[in-house]
C-alpha cells in the first residue's frame, strides 16, 4: 500500500478485500486504477441504487463528463465508507454541496479530494468515523475546525497546499493517547508557536511543515515524538542550531531541513540516527567541518549538504559510505580535496562537488557502476577529460556538468550515450572538433558547449539527433560552416544559441519546424541572407538576435495574419538591411502593445529547462550591447521588450505605429538614414532633466516643445523632485524588477537615428528617454556629433 500521502496512504483502504479484512460491510469498486469513469444518467442511477451499501469510490473524471446530478447523487449515499475524487482538477464543489456532503455522509471513513476545487471555508465539523482526510491543494480557507485533532480514529490528515487555511491547534492533553500517524500542513498558514503542541501528538510518525513561513528556532518539543520516522521542515525561516534532542527519535529515516537559516555545526545526535536514509541540509548556514562519522550511518542513501559554510571536505569522508547514493557539497567554504586511489570508495548514484575547489578528477569515479548524476562544475580542474570517462563505468550517466573549469584537450572522451539527458561542459578551454558521436545522445534535453575554443562545422546530424532536445547552446566558439539543415518536424527545441562563431550561409528553412522555439540567437556570425521574415510562423518566439551578421536587403512582407505575436526582443543591428521599416511587422508585435502585465510576480525567461536533482538547473541568457559594452543577462525578464535596428541603411520615415507599442522599453534606431519628423508618440518628454556632461552641453532650445520638462537648463523649477543621474543597465534592470514596474508605463528607452537632413530644432543625433513610473527621467545622447568618448554603461543599446 502506498504511503506518505501519495494517493492511497497510511489508513487508506485500497480495494474491497481490505474492507472485508477490516470487518466492513459489502463494498463496490466502480473504478480500478486511474481509469476514467463515464458519467451520465446511467451513473446517477447506479449511485442512487447503491445508497444502501458501503462503497469505496476511487473515481477519476474528465471535465466534459461532469453533470450536476452526480453531486446530488453521492450526497445521499448515507452508508458510503470511502470517497476518492482526488486528482480531478476540473471538479469544483459549491460551498453548499460540500457542506451537504459532510453532513450526510456520516459513515464516511476515508475522504480524498486532493486537487478538487473547494474554495470555501470548512464550517462543518467532520464525522467522528473519519480515519483518512486528504484536502491537499483544494483551496480551502478560513479556520480549520477545532474538532479535527480530537477525532478518535483519525490516522492520516493531509491539508497541504491551501495558503489561506489557518491552522490553530486546540489545547491537547499530552497524557491522552492520539491515533494520528501522518500530518501534513505544508503551504498553510501555520504559526511556529503551535509547534510545541505538536509535540503532544506522540503517535506521529510523519510530519510535514514545509513552506509554512515558520520562523525562529526549531522547538525541541519535536524531539518528543518517539515514533517519528519522517520530518519535513524545509523552505521556512528557521534559525539557530539544530537541537540535540533529535536523538530521542531513533526511528527517523527522512529528515528534510533544507532552505532555512540554520547555523552551527551538525549535532552529534544526527550521527547516531542509525535508521536515517535521507538527510537534506541544503541551503543553510551550517559551519564547521563535516564529521566523517556521518558517512558511517549504514542506511544513508541520500545526503545533501550543498550551499552551506562547511570547511574541509576530504575524500577520506567517502570511505565507509558503501550505500551512499547521493552526495552533494556545493558552493561551501574553502576546502581541500586530494586523490587516493588505494581507498575503497562507494558506488555513488549521484555526486555533486560543485564549487569545492578541487583541482583534478576524483579517481574513485573510475570504478563507478551506478552513477547517474555528476556535477564537478565551478572548480579548478586543469586537465584533459580523462580517458576512463569513455569506459563502461559511466554508461548510466543522465546528467554531466563539468562547466566553469579549466579543461583542455578535446571532447572526444565525453561519455555520450543514449541515456544522457543533460551535457554541460561550457566555459572551459576545450578545443578541436565537435565529433559526430554527440548525436548518439538520442534522449538529450540540454546540450551546452558554449564558451570554449571548438573549431569545426556543426555536425548536420545534430538537428534531428534527439526529439527531446530543449536547449542547444554552442555560442562563443570558433565553429564555422553552415547551420544544420536537418531540424525535423515535431522537435522540442525551445532555446537555440549559435552566437559568436564564424557561421556562414543562409538561415536554414528547417528552423520553421521548431514550432516551440522561444529564443534564437545567431548574433555575431557571418551569416549572409535576407531578413528571415518566414520565422513569423514561430508563434512562441520571444527573442530573436540577428545582430552583426551580413543580413541584407529590404525586409519582406509577412505571409501570416499575426506575425511574431510573442516577440519581445528583436536585435537586427549592425547588418546591411535597407528600405523602410515595415509597418505590418511592427503593428503585429502584440507582446509589446500591452501596458498591463501579469501581476502575479516577476517572471523570467531562462526558466530551468531541466532539473535532474535539486540544485542542478540550467539557465538561458541573452547578451545585449549597451553603449559599446556587451552584457550577458542570465535571467531575462519576460516583460523586458527591446527593438534594435541600429547601424543599418534603413530610410524613410519612422512609422507612427511604433507609438502603439505601449510596453516597449528600449528602441534603438541610430545610425540609419531616416528622414522626416519624429513621430508624436516619441516626442513628449516628461520630468526633470538629469545633470551630467551629456546633458549640460545642450541649451534650452534642445528641449523646445516638451512643456512637461523641468530643471537645468530650463528656467522651470521641478520643486521637490530631484533630477536622477543616468542609470546604468543594471540599475535599470533593478527598476524593471520593482513591483511598480507592473503598474503600467509608456517608454523606458528610445534612441532614434536620423540623416543629416534633420531640422536643428529636433536636436542633432538621437533622443534617448526613459519615462517609467515612478522614476521619470530623460537621457539625450549626442550620437551625430561623432565625439570620440570612452564607452559608458548606459541604457543605449547599440554602438
Amino acid at each position: 500500500m502506498a504511503k506518505n500521502g501519495e494517493g492511497i496512504g497510511e489508513g487508506r483502504y485500497s480495494d474491497p478485500d481490505e474492507l472485508e479484512e477490516e470487518g466492513l460491510e459489502e463494498s463496490i469498486s466502480m473504478s480500478a486504477g486511474r481509469a476514467t469513469l463515464r458519467l451520465g444518467a446511467k451513473l446517477d442511477h447506479q449511485l442512487g441504487s447503491a445508497s444502501q451499501v458501503g462503497c469505496a469510490y476511487p473515481v477519476w473524471l474528465e471535465a466534459a463528463q461532469l453533470e450536476s446530478g452526480f453531486w446530488l447523487s453521492h450526497q445521499h449515499l448515507s452508508n458510503l465508507i470511502s470517497l476518492d475524487l482526488s486528482h480531478n482538477e476540473f471538479l469544483r464543489y459549491e460551498p453548499s454541496n460540500f457542506e451537504a456532503m459532510l453532513q450526510n455522509l456520516t459513515h464516511l471513513r476515508e475522504l480524498s479530494l486532493s486537487r478538487v476545487d473547494i474554495s470555501s471555508e470548512l464550517r462543518v465539523n467532520f464525522s467522528s468515523s473519519l480515519t483518512y482526510l486528504d484536502l491537499r491543494d483544494t483551496r480551502v480557507r478560513g479556520n480549520l475546525p477545532s474538532n479535527v485533532f480530537h477525532l478518535p480514529n483519525m490516522r492520516v490528515l493531509l491539508l497541504g497546499g491551501s495558503k489561506n487555511l489557518i491552522v490553530s491547534l486546540p489545547q491537547l492533553n499530552c497524557s491522552i493517547s492520539n491515533s494520528l500517524r501522518q500530518l501534513s500542513l505544508s503551504h498553510t498558514n501555520f504559526s511556529v508557536a503551535l509547534l510545541d503542541l505538536i509535540g503532544c501528538i506522540g503517535s506521529l510518525n510523519s510530519l510535514n511543515l514545509s513552506y509554512c513561513q515558520i520562523s525562529g528556532a526549531i522547538p525541541e518539543s519535536i524531539g518528543n515524538l518517539p515514533q517519528l520516522t519522517e520530518l519535513s521542515l524545509d523552505f521556512n525561516d528557521l534559525r539557530g542550531k539544530i537541537p540535540d534532542k533529535f536523538s530521542i527519535s531513533q526511528k527517523i529515516s527522512r529528515l528534510l531541513l533544507s532552505n532555512n537559516l540554520l547555523s552551527g555545526n551538525i549535532p552529534n545526535s544526527l550521527l547516531n540516527l542509525m535508521h536515517l536514509e535521507q538527510l537534506d541540509l541544503y541551503g543553510n548556514q551550517l559551519s564547521g567541518s563535516i564529521p566523517p562519522s556521518i558517512f558511517t550511518i549504514p542506511t544513508l542513501s541520500y545526503l545533501d549538504l550543498s550551499f552551506n559554510l562547511f570547511t574541509g571536505v576530504g575524500q577520506d569522508l567517502f570511505v565507509d559510505s558503501n550505500k551512499l547514493q547521493n552526495n552533494a557539497f556545493n558552493r561551501e567554504a574553502p576546502r581541500n580535496t586530494t586523490n587516493n586511489v588505494s581507498i575503497s570508495y562507494p558506488d555513488f548514484g549521484s555526486l555533486g562537488l560543485s564549487s569545492c575547489q578541487i583541482k583534478e578528477f576524483p579517481e574513485f569515479l573510475r570504478n563507478s557502476e551506478s552513477l547517474e548524476v555528476l556535477d564537478l562544475s565551478n572548480n579548478m580542474i586543469r586537465s584533459k577529460i580523462p580517458i576512463w570517462f569513455m569506459s563502461k563505468t559511466l554508461d548510466q550517466l543522465l546528467y554531466l556538468n563539468l562547466s566553469h573549469n579549466f579543461l583542455t584537450g578535446t571532447i572526444d572522451q565525453l561519455p555520450v550515450t543514449s541515456h544522457l539527458v543533460s551535457l554541460d561542459v561550457s566555459s572551459n578551454s576545450l578545443q578541436g572538433q565537435m565529433p559526430p558521436s554527440i548525436c548518439n545522445a538520442s534522449h538529450l534535453w540540454v546540450l551546452d558547449l558554449s564558451n570554449n575554443n571548438l573549431s569545426s562545422p556543426i555536425p548536420q546530424c545534430l538537428g534531428n539527433s534527439s526529439q527531446y532536445l530543449d536547449t542547444m547552446d554552442l555560442g562563443n566558439n570558433r565553429l564555422f560552416g553552415t547551420i544544420p539543415r536537418t531540424f525535423s518536424k515535431g522537435n522540442s527545441l525551445r532555446f537555440l544559441m549559435l552566437n559568436d562563431n564564424q557561421l556562414q550561409g543562409p538561415v536554414p528553412r528547417s528552423l520553421a519546424h521548431c514550432e516551440h522555439l522561444e529564443l534564437l540567437d545567431l548574433g555575431n556570425n557571418k551569416i549572409g541572407d535576407k531578413f528571415p521574415v518566414w520565422l513569423e510562423i514561430l508563434s512562441n518566439l520571444e527573442v530573436l538576435i540577428l545582430r552583426s551578421n551580413r543580413f541584407h536587403g529590404a525586409i519582406g512582407n509577412c505571409q501570416t495574419k499575426s506575425p511574431f505575436p510573442l516577440l519581445r526582443i528583436i536585435d537586427a543591428s549592425h547588418n546591411e538591411l535597407t528600405g523602410v521599416l515595415p509597418k505590418e511587422i511592427l503593428s503585429n508585435f502584440t507582446a509589446m502593445k500591452s501596458s498591463k502585465h501579469d501581476q502575479k510576480g516577476v517572471e523570467y525567461m531562462g526558466r530551468a529547462a531541466i532539473l535532474i536533482e535539486k540544485g542542478h538547473y540550467y539557465f538561458h541568457y541573452v547578451s545585449l550591447v549597451i553603449k559599446g559594452v556587451e552584457y550577458s543577462l542570465e535571467r531575462v525578464l519576460i516583460t523586458r521588450t527591446v527593438i534594435d535596428f541600429s547601424s543599418n541603411r534603413f530610410e524613410g520615415q519612422i512609422p507612427e505605429i511604433i507609438g502603439s507599442l505601449h510596453s516597449l522599453q528600449t528602441l534603438t534606431l541610430s545610425h540609419n538614414n531616416f528622414s522626416g519628423p519624429i513621430p508624436k508618440a516619441l516626442g513628449d518628454l516628461i520630468g526633470p532633466i538629469p545633470r551630467g556632461r551629456h546633458f549640460d552641453t545642450f541649451g534650452d532650445d534642445s528641449y523646445r516643445g516638451n512643456l512637461d520638462l523641468c530643471g537645468f537648463p530650463l528656467g522651470k523649477d521641478c520643486g521637490d523632485t530631484e533630477a536622477p543621474p543616468p542609470a546604468t543597465p543594471w540599475e535599470a534592470e533593478q527598476q524593471y524588477d520593482d513591483s511598480e514596474f507592473f503598474d503600467g508605463f509608456t517608454w523606458k528607452a528610445v534612441l532614434l537615428g536620423y540623416g543629416c537632413g534633420l531640422a536643428l530644432g529636433l536636436v542633432m543625433g538621437g533622443l534617448v528617454f526613459l519615462t517609467g513610473k515612478p522614476r521619470w527621467f530623460v537621457l539625450i545622447v549626442e550620437e551625430s556629433f561623432n565625439l570620440r568618448r570612452r564607452p559608458r554603461k548606459w541604457i543605449h543599446i547599440g554602438t
